[in-house]
């Protein structure tokens, strides 16, 4: 189930113009739009206060930001992301639900058109697994926070998954993935790292834990291997994993088959890790 110890804490060759599995794929993109902030969010929502100025990097289809947004109207909320698809599902969002005190525009974490100290509140989740260098990109965002203000971070720890049955064709899927991610820097097991890896930049952390994210009922159990199994066929990841001899295609489908089948055991559960951590810039 890869290395849960891998210590990909960021020393690869540069971050990636995109995350590495194929953030651009509309089987990915999918996967984003149901997210709010009060459920991804919910450990930063005491800190918000009405009035506060909060960038959300990495914001996808805006979901999450939209509701960051009402959190602290009338304050402003900027929304980033380097994939221009996902900007416009977010300024067609923020449209239909006429939230006003929200903009978004394409940008890379790494490089913040802002100037420093403009934010009360930096928000991310699910992007510095992706990075090469993810402690650059968080001194990058200390850079844009105003002194005192306040970074909350959420990032994968998929390095230990919980599953039961235990089912070696899950297991090969966590294991490629994991594979593709190291190829590229990045890493899914970065989360157990989040608080030292904030720690360098400077942030003082006054909150750290990690949960799960259940598949825990027979529908959600087969809605996750539906994602996966498109995953499979629709990212440059696995295509890559081919080309790279990692595997090969009956391999893969035999993959899915086994994920299929095990889907459908009454009993199937799946859980997989996450960190939170929030940092104040002194």
């Amino acid at each position: 189930m890869g290395n849960g110890n891998d210590d990909r804490s960021g020393n690869g060759p540069g971050p990636a113009e995109r995350p590495v599995y194929g953030y651009d794929s509309p089987a990915v993109q999918e996967t984003y739009v149901s997210r709010e902030a009060a459920r991804v969010a919910r450990f930063l929502m005491p800190h918000l206060r009405p009035g506060m100025t909060l960038l959300d990097c990495g914001c996808g289809p805006g979901a999450i930001t939209v509701g960051l947004a009402d959190a602290v109207a009338p304050g402003r909320v900027t929304g980033v992301d380097l994939e221009p698809g996902m900007i416009a599902k977010a300024k067609e969002l923020a449209e239909n639900r006429q939230v006003e005190n929200v903009e978004f525009r394409t940008a890379d974490i790494t490089d913040l058109p802002f100037p420093d100290d403009s934010f009360d509140v930096v928000f991310t989740s699910a992007v510095l697994e992706h990075l090469a260098e993810p402690v650059q990109a968080l001194g990058v965002i200390h850079s844009k926070l105003k002194p005192g203000g306040l970074v909350a971070a959420i990032c994968t720890d998929w390095g230990d998954p919980l599953i039961s049955p235990v089912n070696r064709a899950v297991g090969q899927f966590f294991e490629l993935f994991e594979r593709g991610f190291n190829h590229h820097g990045g890493s899914l097991n970065r989360g157990r790292h989040l608080r030292g890896m904030m720690r360098q930049v400077g942030f003082d952390v006054i909150e750290f834990s990690a949960s799960f994210g259940n598949s825990s009922t027979p529908e959600i159990v087969r809605e996750s291997v539906d994602s996966y199994i498109g995953w499979m066929d629709n990212l440059p990841l696995f295509v890559q994993s081919i080309e790279l001899g990692w595997t090969d295609r009956p391999t893969l489908d035999s993959i899915k088959e086994g994920m299929r089948q095990w889907a459908n055991d009454p009993n199937a559960f799946l859980a997989l890790g996450r960190c939170e951590a929030i940092g104040r810039k002194a």
